[in-house]
């Protein structure tokens, strides 16, 4: 299975059952840093806004993101199911997909990478930790990522959903 063309494919399928006609455009993107194997990839999956409503574009986007991190999720569950179990490491292999529509995601990636930066700069200024509140699973394991860099600063996940949130704070010395 070409996991380039079926991505696109199964994603522009799901739409169309859901009432949705377009086309969906896909890339392969730079490794990120959670990869699980050499092997993974990821995926940016843009649905082309230019045949929807502004209706139907804001209901694909939901409420704070909502449904496309949901279409986000079931692509990245679904569209793994085929991968092979590396022998080396005994580890499924892993590909990962960003959902694009009408430039959402790439300004909520902005958007995350500011309040990231904020979080670090309050820590760092006032050496105590920083709760950052409401974001989604996908959100949270983003800003993970991004802070990662910083050997001074390290963060987890508290909480349970739905009001789970992410603590950045100063590496114990």
């Amino acid at each position: 299975m070409e996991d380039t063309s079926a991505s696109a494919n199964w994603l522009q399928e799901l739409l169309g059952l859901m009432g949705y006609t377009t086309s969906v455009d896909i890339r392969l993107t730079e490794a990120s840093p959670e990869q699980i194997t050499a092997s993974s990839k990821n995926y940016w999956l843009e649905i082309n806004a230019d045949s929807l409503q502004e209706q139907q574009i804001q209901r694909l986007i939901g409420r704070d993101g909502i449904v496309l991190d949901s279409l986000q999720y079931l692509a990245s569950i679904l569209l793994n199911l085929h991968l092979p179990v590396e022998q080396t490491t005994e580890q499924k292999n892993h590909n990962f997909y960003t959902l694009e529509l009408n430039g959402y995601r790439s300004k909520r990636l902005t958007d995350l990478q500011s309040l990231a930066e904020q979080a670090v700069q309050q820590v760092r200024e006032t050496k105590t930790e920083f709760a950052i509140k409401q974001l989604s699973s996908a959100d949270r394991r983003y800003i993970h990522q991004l802070l990662e860099e910083f050997p001074d600063i390290e963060t987890h996940s508290q909480g349970r959903e739905p009001n789970r949130h992410l603590i950045v704070k100063l590496v114990n010395s």
